[in-house]
């Protein structure tokens, strides 16, 4: 798993002049951010892990989440990381240490608000499928 995380971080990395990068200040975490984390930001973290077999073939299906926050009052600012993050990772091809990139879907975006803040946080949690192949 540790070189699935690498070939995100390093596809985040890639390009500073993207969207999403630009939008998040370089701020990407896995599994949590700092306690004093500044927003806008991005964190990712695995939410589940299956092992497939196919004709001899070993391949893993990856569930992985991205939560975008961003804090100040308008669900707009939300909206544009939502739009880099889709436009960073949506069908992107990862390059995977010792495995095979087959594909990267998007499952599904959900609001992720923290209203009781002030100013409130805004934010989506954004689920994507990933499947790899062990390389030969």
């Amino acid at each position: 798993m540790n070189a699935l995380f690498t070939g995100i971080y390093n596809l985040f990395i890639s390009d500073t002049g993207h969207a999403f990068y630009t939008g998040t200040g370089g701020r990407f975490y896995l599994n949590k951010a700092p306690q004093a984390a500044t927003f806008p930001y991005c964190v990712y973290h695995l939410i589940a892990a299956n092992d497939e077999l196919d004709f001899g073939e070993e391949n893993e299906v990856f569930q992985v989440q991205f939560d975008v926050f961003t804090q100040n009052n308008s669900a707009l600012s939300a909206g544009t990381l939502l739009a880099g993050l889709k436009s960073r990772f949506d069908d992107c091809a990862l390059t995977v240490s010792g495995w095979r990139h087959i594909y990267m879907v998007r499952e599904f975006v959900a609001p992720n608000n923290d209203l009781t803040e002030v100013p409130p946080i805004m934010g989506y949690s954004v689920q994507y499928e990933i499947m790899l192949e062990k390389a030969k």
